[in-house]
Formats: structure tokens, sequence, C-alpha cells
């Protein structure tokens, strides 16, 4: 089995993804193009994106090496009870990226060039009307932004054993992500973003501050069955604690210390196997990360510093298409640990189950379940009475390959862990589109 390396680019916590999916074939293009010697094109509800394939201009440009994708997400919220205001909201997020396969564009074996453009939309409720504590929309932010968010370049050598990625990247998209060896990450399908993100970890350079980063990964096992990765990332850590919006900026931070001398470090050992005791692919990674900066303490003093850990497991339970499909019921589920000191998100228990094809007649429809306990710092200072759950079910409608429509509802149980708050009732609507 050839271990399928994701470079989602993951744009915001856990659906963070504008993936960089595979090349459009000839099945998808324009019907009626025999001219060009394409034929048996495959009609317009079967294309993987609405726009096509531009009069054979974007499979002529994938040829050369060159491919690009664009997603636009749009949601609709409602706090129906409880929370700190019962108030509706919208948000939008597009992102367009392009990705250059060098070998075949230049000659250069094994390099990868990724550029992303962003565009997101201001916050008008959402969670602070809800008043939860993980954000239960991944898309959620709080400021407008347009922006070039990745630009990196990667280099895979000695047969895909070694993968150096330099430049500005979302840490998510490399680290602390459920299955991310994987074709399929069962933790990107819930709205509730400490799906994807884990909510323990200080100042991750992620959605919406990506940052500038030096990331190594070694492959030192892979006997096609079975694959251990270690990974190793170094980030600037300005957006942190020191409020630089790394997102909106280039390198000036990570070079230069007239914003921020401020670090971010994580590393990960992922383990992936294509079978285990007779089910089919799944993988478990442990991850630990520090931040360099100067921590307040919920004491009143400050810490020089922090770290935490975490681990993430997923599991494929059901194949019923064969393990080339998608199809089937996933299982998965994470952990974090960070310092109750300055954190106030100290540990977080949480897990999931996502099937994937309803039968025959929902074959690509998704319905899921995912819960996340936060335990919060109960030191002096810290402020919190009790810890929060947050509990949520959805239904993917797969209208096309290319549109989908995803409904769902969260409970919120003891937001923010503020006992004065009433447990929230969130009911979200979700439309997805990639050109």
């Amino acid at each position: 089995m050839a271990w399928f390396e994701r470079s989602r680019g993951a744009i915001f916590a856990g659906l963070a993804s504008a993936s960089i999916v595979g090349s459009v074939t000839a099945e998808e293009i324009t019907p009626g193009r025999e001219w060009l010697g394409v034929r048996d094109a495959k009609p317009f509800p079967e294309w993987n994106r609405l726009s096509g394939d531009w009069a054979a201009v974007r499979t002529a440009l994938e040829q050369a090496g060159v491919t690009v994708d664009a997603e636009n997400v749009l949601e609709y919220s409602e706090v129906f009870d409880g929370g700190v205001e019962q108030q509706d909201s919208f948000r939008n997020l597009f992102t367009l990226g392009v990705v250059a396969d060098l070998e075949t564009l230049a000659g250069l074996e094994g390099g990868t060039f990724f550029i992303q453009y962003l565009s997101v939309t201001a916050e008008n409720g959402g969670s602070a009307d809800a008043g939860d504590l993980q954000v239960f929309s991944n898309i959620e932010n709080d400021r407008s932004l347009d922006v070039i968010y990745e630009l990196w370049y990667e280099q895979v050598l000695f047969d895909d054993r070694l993968r150096v990625k330099v430049g500005k990247v979302d840490a998510n998209s490399e680290f602390a992500y459920v299955g991310s060896l994987l074709a399929f990450s069962a933790a990107g399908e819930p709205t509730n973003s400490s799906a994807g993100f884990h909510p323990t970890i200080q100042g991750f350079p992620s959605y919406p501050d990506p940052a500038m980063s030096v990331n190594v990964f070694v492959t030192p096992y892979d006997d096609g069955d079975l694959n251990l990765t270690l990974g190793y990332g170094f980030y600037d850590g300005a957006a942190g604690v020191d409020g630089v919006a790394t997102g909106s900026r280039g390198p000036s931070s990570f070079f230069s210390d007239d914003k921020s001398d401020d670090f971010f470090h994580i590393a990960e050992a992922q383990l992936a196997w294509a079978a285990w005791g007779g089910l089919p692919e799944g993988s478990l990674s442990l991850g630990g990360w520090h931040h360099t900066g100067a921590f307040d303490t919920f004491a009143g003093g400050t810490d020089s510093g922090t770290t935490g850990f975490y681990a993430t497991i997923q599991q494929r339970l059901l194949a019923p298409r064969g393990i080339d499909e998608e199809h089937g019921l996933y299982v998965f589920a994470q952990l974090g640990w960070a310092d109750e000191d300055v954190a106030e998100v100290v540990r977080v228990y949480a897990a999931g189950a996502v099937l994937v094809g309803l039968g025959d007649v929902r074959p690509d429809d998704r319905l899921g379940v995912y819960a996340s306990l936060a335990e919060l710092s109960d030191v002096p200072g810290a402020g919190f009475d009790r810890d929060e759950l947050a509990l949520e079910a959805f239904y993917r409608l797969q209208f096309t390959p290319a549109v989908y429509l995803q409904p769902g509802v969260q409970v919120i149980v003891n937001p923010s862990g503020d006992e004065a708050v009433d447990d929230a009732l969130v009911g979200q609507v979700r439309l997805g589109v990639t050109f």
C-alpha cells in the first residue's frame, strides 16, 4: 500500500483543509470535446469540480505539473436556546490554492511548490453568542482576512524517506491532526473546532495565523503495510503571546526580533497501518510541543515557556466497497494535556464516529457524531466553575462530488465553564462547493 501523504494546507482547525486533490481525468472533461481527443466524458453532475475543465485548459496545466483548486464554504448558525444570546450568524470562507509539481514542471525530482489565497469574513456572533470555549464552528474568525495564507516549498528525498517543508505553513496541516498519513481523516468531518485542532496547544501556529517554519519528516520504517514517520516543526511563535497576526504577514517576525523573539517547537511520531487484526487501515500518533514565549499565570506571575502533549488515533472498522474506496465506518479519538498554571484548557478527551456512504441510495453521504470534554484549569485565579462538554451530530448530503450541504446540531454543556451561562443548543448548516 502506498501511503497517502496529505498536503492539506489545513486552512482551519479540523475542517481545515483545502486539500490538494487528484488531477482531473479525461472522464471529467466537458462533453463534446472529441476534437481534443477526449471521449466518454462524464455528465455535469459527476464532475469533481463545479467549474469543470475550463475547455481543457485545466487538464493541460495538470499535465504540465500545475494543479489549481478552489473551495468556498458558506455557513449559517443559530443559538436556539441557552448560551449568552440567542442569535443567528453567517460566515464565509474561500480558498484558492496552486500546487506545482516541480518534477513534471521543471525536472526537479521530489520538489513541490504551494501557494494558497484565503478570504474569510469577520464573525458576527458565533461562539460569542453560544459562549463556548472550544468554538463550535471551525471556520469562525474574529476578523476579516484576505491573505496569502500558505506559501511553501517541499522537497522529498531518499525514496520518500525524508521530506523537508520550508515556508509559511499552517502547523495543523502537518501536526496534531487525526490520521494525517491516511487518505481520509474522519476528524475533518465535524464542524466543531476541537475535532481537528487541539485546544490544549498554546500558541499553535494554525488558523487564522500560520507562520514561517522549517519542517522535517523522516520515515525510518515502511514495509508497505506498516509505516512509521517522525516529524519535527520549528515555527515562528509571534502570534502565540505577542499578538502578531502572522496569518497576514511575511517572514519578518521569524527572522527578526523587532516584533517577536518567540518560537514554537512541535514533534510527532505517527504509526500507520494498512491492516491490523483483520481491520482496515488506521493510525496512531503521539506528539509534544513547547512554546518559548512568556505566559501569564493565573496566580499573577509569569512562566518562561510552556509545554504540552497530545495523542490521536483513527481506525476504519468497515470497508464494504474495499480499501480503495472511502466508504465505511471510521472511529477516532484524541487526548491533550497542557500546563494548568497558564492554559485555560488543560486536558481534552474527544472521540467521534463517521459513516461514509449510506447504502446504494446515498452512497456518498456522511453521518457523524462527535464529543469533546475540555477540562478547564481549576487552579486559583483561573475563574472556571466547571468543565465544558461539546456534543455534535451532523449529516452531509453530497449532491455531486463538487457540492455538499451539511446540517448539524450541537449541544454545549457548561459553555466556558461558567455556571452563570445556560447550556447552549446550536443549529447550523454548511454549504461547500469545490471549483
